[in-house]
């Protein structure tokens, strides 16, 4: 982190993360021996404090409603070859068109591919991709891995075209990523099924949605509404409710990175509480009922846990998390709700090894859920597959931060489970 620009107390920096390729302006406080940055094109905030006995950053980074450990050292560190494999690389197997959908006073930007012999496919299947939490751009782009445009490769390359496109507020895409809610990101899933439903090429083209992790609630919101969705695939995502999904990943991470069982017991007790609270609907009280949960939070936290963050910052971070309309529609949504309204195929996969969606509870929840049509149709199943991490990587530590460390972008099981699932309807 480099400042090119400051005062006493705030300062603009420059951000550089070699396996991400950004580089951001952002926002800095320094007060006393405390900072915090945030990062907002990748949603990501740090509160951290000074230590003068080893000259280090101390502190908490949290993205997407993940927190994990971060500290800084006074080190100069050599760039890290970064191996990405599977990224596609030209000549392509196909069409690419970039287009621009609008969706009210929101346009959004996006990629189209189609397989070179797509006139003569009957039908030809499209697949629009819907992303996860936080702001993400058409390729997923995370920790220097581009999923959605790995997996539009290998559908393409398979004769199944696909749309992928920027988060509102990200890339080229308009309007505000902070204020959107689920309803809102879910409305830019259907505009881009409509965009191509109305295109003379996909006519009679069947179209599906596949969304990943939070891009899965997404997308059965979206085709619970949408009757011109064909078929639907839940790529890690939530098949029981958001509240379960958001309280269990609080402590299964932090076990995973090597915190104490005290330590991820009071972060899964954090998460459950603030859900219990955005239940109460009148907002005044609700603000006031989780004002005082978070100062009793922080008073039981570890020592290591209060020397990264003050109470301020501590109180501001959760309640910009969770105390909004994004927050309250995630703490609510419950699969079973929308399960049973879409009547279409659904294929749902979870990695055996994920730590952000638990996979049994996840994948029973859909098989459970599916409507009476649904389930009665035998290329409905939800299946997991060993050993992969969130992001549909084989993985070894299965940690958060194992993300960027591995070469794998997306596993080829999956990838061929997918495209042979999509062919066969």
């Amino acid at each position: 982190m480099r400042v090119v620009q400051g005062g006493p107390e705030v300062y603009l920096t420059i951000l550089d993360i070699e396996e991400q390729k950004e580089r951001e302006m952002t926002l800095v406080q320094i007060s006393d021996s405390s900072i915090s940055f945030s990062w907002a094109n990748l949603g990501i905030n740090y509160n951290g404090k000074f230590i003068a006995s080893d000259t280090t950053i101390k502190g908490v980074m949290d993205q997407g409603g993940l927190t994990w450990e971060v500290i800084f050292h006074r080190t100069e560190q050599a760039p890290i070859e970064v191996r990405r494999p599977q990224e596609p690389k030209p000549p392509f197997e196909y069409y690419i068109e970039y287009v621009k959908i609008k969706n009210g006073d929101v346009e959004l930007g996006a990629t189209i591919v189609t397989p070179f012999n797509a006139k003569g496919q009957q039908p030809l299947k499209m697949v629009v991709l819907a992303s996860g939490s936080g702001p993400q751009n058409r390729d997923c782009d995370i920790m220097g891995h581009k999923p959605f445009w790995v997996i539009a490769d290998h559908l393409a390359k398979n004769g199944i075209g696909c749309l992928r496109f920027d988060d509102r507020g990200t890339g080229e895409s308009t309007g505000s990523f902070q204020k959107a809610t689920l309803e809102d990101f879910a409305s830019d899933v259907s505009a881009c099924v409509d965009h191509l439903r109305n295109d003379p090429l996909y006519k009679n083209a069947m179209i599906g949605i596949a969304g990943h992790s939070e891009g899965g609630m997404h997308a059965l919101m979206a085709a619970s509404k949408d009757k011109n969705v064909d078929f639907i695939i839940e790529l890690a995502s939530v098949g029981t409710s958001g509240r379960d999904v958001l309280v269990d990943q609080q402590y299964l991470i932090p076990k995973q990175n090597g915190d104490s069982e005290e330590e991820a017991i009071w972060n899964k007790n954090l998460y459950a509480g603030l859900c219990d609270k955005m239940m109460i609907k009148n907002k005044e009280q609700r603000a006031m009922e989780i004002s005082m949960f978070l100062d009793s939070m922080y008073a039981a936290s570890s020592e290591k846990y209060k020397a990264s963050t003050t109470v301020f910052n501590f109180k501001i971070g959760m309640n910009m998390f969770i105390n909004n309309p994004w927050g309250e529609q995630f703490v609510k949504f419950k699969a079973a709700d929308y399960l049973k309204k879409i009547k279409v195929p659904i294929l749902a996969i979870n990695g055996g090894s994920d730590i952000q969606v638990p996979p049994i509870e996840n994948s029973a929840g859909f098989e459970k859920g599916f409507s009476k049509k649904t389930a009665a149709d035998p290329r409905s199943k939800a299946i997991i597959v060993d050993s992969l991490n969130h992001l549909f990587q084989r993985c070894e530590k299965c940690t958060v931060m194992e993300y960027g460390e591995l070469e794998e972008t997306f596993n080829v099981e999956v990838l061929d489970i997918m495209t042979e699932w999509i062919k066969n309807l």
